[in-house]
């Protein structure tokens, strides 16, 4: 996926998540990522089945059951789920629930963790060279994305 979506945690260490085209609006996790992240948490909970069905997790996460499908092809192709078709098909964790982090969950479906397009792409600013926000910018997204990377859905489970 080629999009950059841009992260903050606020106050309360609260995950945010915006796109370019709602920088206007207030900041907020996006559907798909909040999506996927449920969807996750509810299949290592019932890891005792062996696969979910798609309309299985879409009635109990209560998550739209077409962009749900979309959502489980970017899991499935980042390698965080697996799937089997047929009559016992479904979808399950293709790792440890110890080894999915919240980083893998938004860079699945989302794409890259950016504060600002910058720290990416040196052409989206005229100062980038000698430009000092950018390297505040760079070691707060740095932070940021060890961060993510420090939260694992074990942990989600382990506090529900």
């Amino acid at each position: 996926m080629s999009r950059i979506f841009y992260l903050l945690l606020d106050i309360s260490n609260q995950l945010i998540i915006i796109n370019q085209k709602d920088r206007a609006n207030n900041m907020k996790i996006t559907k798909a990522t909040d999506y996927a992240i449920r969807a996750i948490v509810f299949i290592a909970q019932n890891e005792d089945k062996k696969y979910l069905m798609r309309s299985e997790l879409s009635k109990a996460c209560n998550i739209p059951d077409c962009f749900l499908g979309k959502i489980l092809q970017a899991l499935k192709k980042s390698e965080i789920l697996t799937s089997n078709r047929g009559k016992c098909g479904g979808y399950t964790l293709a790792k440890k629930v110890e080894d999915i982090t919240i980083y893998d969950i938004i860079t699945a479906v989302e794409g890259n963790v950016c504060l600002n397009e910058c720290i990416y792409n040196d052409e989206a600013c005229s100062n980038a060279k000698e430009c000092t926000i950018r390297i505040m910018l760079s070691k707060i997204n740095d932070e940021l994305i060890n961060s993510l990377k420090n939260y694992r859905i074990k942990n989600l489970i382990l506090n529900t």
